[in-house]
C-alpha cells in the first residue's frame, strides 16, 4: 500500500507528465454527492473527460464499450460498477510504480479522443499521434484495430469557444 507520500509523489508524477500532452487541460474532479465536493483532480481534452484520479489515487477513465471489454480482459483495469455509463474503468494503484499503467490508461483514452476529431488522412499524418501511439508500445492488434476504428466515422466538431 502507497503511504501518504507515495500517493503525493504517484499523484504529482501523473499530473507532471500528462500537463505535457497539448490540448489537456487540469481541473479540480467535483463529486456533487460527497460532503467535501474537491474529490480530486481530472484531466480534460476538447471539453471531454480523459480520466480522473481521486484523492486516494483511485484512477477512471471512460472508454468506449469495445476499448473497456479489452483493457479489462487483459486485465489492465477493472470494471467501474458505480460510474454514471457502463463505460468507465477503474485502476486501484498499489505502488508508486503504478503511475506507468496510470499514464498508459490515461494516454489510451487520449489517443481515442484525439483520433476522433480526426480524419483518417489527418491521423496518418499527425506527427502528435504517432508519438502518444508509439509511447503506449506495442498494443494487441484487437487493441490497435479499436483506437483506429474510433475515427473512421466523421470527425466531431471541436465544441464552441467560451
Amino acid at each position: 500500500m502507497m503511504t501518504g507520500a507515495d500517493r503525493e509523489a504517484f499523484a504529482l508524477r501523473v499530473m507532471k507528465e500528462i500537463r505535457r500532452w497539448p490540448g489537456v487541460q487540469i481541473r479540480t474532479h467535483l463529486n456533487p454527492i460527497a460532503e467535501d465536493s474537491d474529490d480530486g483532480v481530472e484531466f480534460r481534452l476538447y471539453g471531454r473527460q480523459v480520466g480522473h484520479i481521486h484523492h486516494d489515487c483511485a484512477v477512471h477513465v471512460p472508454l468506449t464499450r469495445a476499448l473497456k471489454e479489452t483493457v479489462i480482459e487483459q486485465g489492465l483495469a477493472l470494471p467501474l460498477l458505480q460510474a454514471g455509463s457502463p463505460y468507465w474503468v477503474a485502476f486501484a494503484p498499489e505502488i508508486l510504480e503504478d503511475a506507468q499503467r496510470t499514464i498508459w490508461l490515461l494516454r489510451l483514452n487520449y489517443v481515442r479522443l484525439r483520433r476522433q476529431r480526426m480524419s483518417p488522412d489527418a491521423a496518418a499524418a499527425s506527427e502528435l499521434l504517432r508519438e502518444h501511439e508509439g509511447a503506449l508500445g506495442e498494443l494487441t492488434p484487437s487493441m490497435a484495430t479499436l483506437l483506429q476504428r474510433t475515427q473512421a466515422r466523421a470527425p466531431r466538431p471541436l465544441p464552441p469557444v467560451a
